[in-house]
């Protein structure tokens, strides 16, 4: 369009010529305006779209070895095996060695002792709410961000996955299916769980809910840049899946145990390949940036050597590399125990297929998908990029990464930590007072201790762990607080699993145990022991002073067993209550003003008023302001 002919000059124009074409210069002003607008809207549209969308799938406790790729003839991944041939495969990759530390890890970008979290239980593994996470990160870009699964960073506010950065959120309590924090009764099979906070109903396998979850949002949110994060329970124990998965490798001949452990991983495996069918179905596949890992070591280690001996005679499975070859499983400092697969896929990236060796961790992932993301990562990182690893031949510096074993209150120096460099590994047995050096270029089994060969390697390395100690052990190891009374949780369930002060992890109730004690493979319950534990106490801000209802339960409220004690005692800051407990009662509530500020509370239930008298700990509390 020629806008000279609108360009009135001439002052023999009329008065009316005049408005006219001002009239006329007005209306194509504003066109000119609104498509600049318009134009500016459909470029900050494509600038999102060219964002890619991020799938973060884990799974929990699957080894690095739990795998049809990595030498395991017995067991059917072909979906993990396919994405991994499609990906770039991180084969020196690190997590801690067990669940609430590698998560927050990954979703910080620190170390999880920096992070906060060095324990599954004890209230050790609530994230402190000063990190930035992942999420949040992503948020401030225009991203979506929902989890399906397994949190395990907090079940009460502030620390829930919805305080923490995600848009909708649908988990189980605690670290696993039918845990102490979890819905009451939870066996996998339709359950109850956790949508955006309430409990909702369904009738499918557990694996299948997380899936099914993060589909309807992908789904729904094909057309903006989102990240989900799918995290699974499978293959946690105690080991359960459909029965025909299990009747396969039955079939095959494999020991009960391994054929529930594997059945939970190859239904894992078939919806994997059904969300990837799922991004092409929605034609977002390409501009999906997928990644896949594990959280740890194997938790599947009660297999004899005997016993997979005699597995490796039949012919079908003598090359089987039990475990990768690697020593040591969940929970230990030797590479079985945090050696895990990393996958990433991305076909808008232009990524090549390959393998890289170099050392990474979990805490590398969140400056990677910022940087993909494009935006800046938070300068108090301790991972870095791994975009200039997917994206050409470049290397990573040579670097000195710890991993830890802490599983206790107060984290000691003392305890288990192995300091990796791509060639070597110092293990330190902490109390044992032992250390190793092994070669990983000579012996990856981790069989022969050189540390007799090499003392300037031990010296420098030991140097390392002493620096990284000092790092991490800087500001203390303070205890973090739920927060109750707040108009963003009342009221609070408290439960057993976020006692403090426990001294040791035997002291704290974690799994209730909803089967009967020979149903459920290598996991303690405590329903029917109830009377071996000991009260403990909750650390908690009241968010505002007023008056609040403290209701007491040794099994969660829903559950209704009767206490069968006549005394209920509620310890606020070393105050005492007593009220008596009606007949066949499952509880007992008090009516209590709270000031604002911190608080330690503890109950429990006895047959006198001192509660000396047979004390029966209250695993669970509900604290509500009125």
């Amino acid at each position: 369009m020629d806008l000279n002919m609108y360009n009135c000059n001439s002052s023999n124009h009329s008065y009316r010529q005049k408005s006219v074409s001002a009239l006329w210069l007005f209306v194509i002003t504003l066109f000119c305006v609104s498509a600049c607008a318009d134009n500016g809207s459909q470029i900050q549209s494509q600038t999102e779209q060219q964002k890619p969308n991020i799938i973060l799938v884990m799974t929990d406790d699957q080894g690095y070895g739990d795998m049809a790729r990595n030498e395991n003839p017995a067991i059917q991944t072909p979906n993990m095996s396919q994405l991994a041939e499609q990906s770039v495969r991180f084969t020196n990759f690190h997590m801690d060695p067990t669940c609430s530390p590698s998560r927050s890890a990954l979703l910080t970008g620190k170390y999880s002792m920096k992070a906060g979290v060095w324990h599954t239980i004890m209230g050790r593994s609530l994230l402190p709410t000063e990190n930035q996470t992942l999420p949040e990160k992503l948020k401030e870009a225009g991203y979506t961000t929902a989890m399906f699964g397994k949190w395990h960073l907090g079940d009460n506010y502030p620390f829930r996955p919805e305080d923490q950065g995600f848009d909708e959120s649908l988990i189980f309590g605690g670290g696993g299916v039918g845990q102490t924090p979890d819905y009451w009764g939870n066996k996998q099979f339709d359950d109850t769980y956790f949508h955006n906070g309430k409990p909702i109903v369904f009738d499918e396998y557990s694996t299948k809910v997380w899936f099914d979850g993060a589909i309807d949002f992908i789904k729904e949110n094909k057309d903006k840049p989102f990240f989900a994060y799918i995290s699974t329970n499978a293959p946690h124990s105690p080991h359960r899946a459909p029965d025909n998965y299990v009747q396969h490798y039955r079939d095959q001949g494999l020991p009960e145990k391994m054929a529930l452990y594997y059945a939970m991983i190859t239904y894992l495996d078939d919806e994997l390949g059904r969300l990837r069918e799922t991004l092409k179905e929605q034609g977002i596949e390409e501009n999906t940036l997928l990644i896949f890992t594990t959280d740890n070591g194997s938790g599947f280690k009660s297999m004899t050597m005997d016993e997979i001996a005699k597995l490796k005679e039949r012919p079908e499975f003598a090359n089987w590399n039990y475990n990768a070859g690697m020593r040591g499983y969940k929970a230990s400092v030797y590479d079985g125990g945090h050696r895990d697969p990393l996958y990433i896929s991305w076909p808008a990236g232009h990524l090549k297929s390959k393998d890289v060796n170099q050392l990474t961790a979990h805490f590398d992932l969140m400056p990677t998908l910022l940087d993909v993301a494009g935006i800046d990562a938070p300068a108090d990182l301790d991972g870095t990029s791994l975009l200039p690893v997917l994206k050409s031949e470049q290397t990573l510096q040579d670097r000195h990464l710890v991993v830890t074993n802490q599983r206790v209150d107060i984290p000691s120096k003392d305890r288990p930590a192995v300091v990796m460099t791509n060639r070597w590994r110092y293990v330190l047995h902490g109390e044992e007072n032992k250390t190793e050096l092994f070669d990983m270029q000579a012996d990856p089994g981790q069989q022969q201790d050189v540390k007799q060969a090499h003392p300037d390697v031990v010296a420098q390395l030991q140097q390392d762990y002493d620096k990284w100690w000092n790092e991490v052990s800087a500001k203390g190891f303070p205890r973090q607080r739920i927060i109750v009374g707040s108009k963003h949780e009342n009221p609070s369930r408290l439960t057993a699993m976020d006692w403090m002060e426990a001294q040791s992890t035997d002291d704290v109730p974690w799994f209730p145990g909803f089967q009967r004690p020979q149903d459920e493979y290598h996991v303690p319950s405590w329903l029917g022991r109830e009377e071996q534990y000991g009260e403990l106490p909750w650390y908690l801000t009241v968010a505002k002073a007023g008056d609040y209802k403290i209701s007491l339960y040794v099994h969660d409220k829903i559950a209704s067993y009767p206490v069968k004690r006549v005394y209920a005692l509620l310890d606020v800051n070393g105050k005492t209550q007593v009220v008596k407990v009606n007949k066949n009662a499952n509880g007992a509530d008090f009516n209590i003003h709270l000031e604002a500020g911190d608080l330690r509370l503890k109950g429990w239930f006895a047959d006198d008023q001192n509660g000396d008298l047979k004390p029966l700990p209250a695993f669970y509390a509900y604290v509500e302001r009125l």
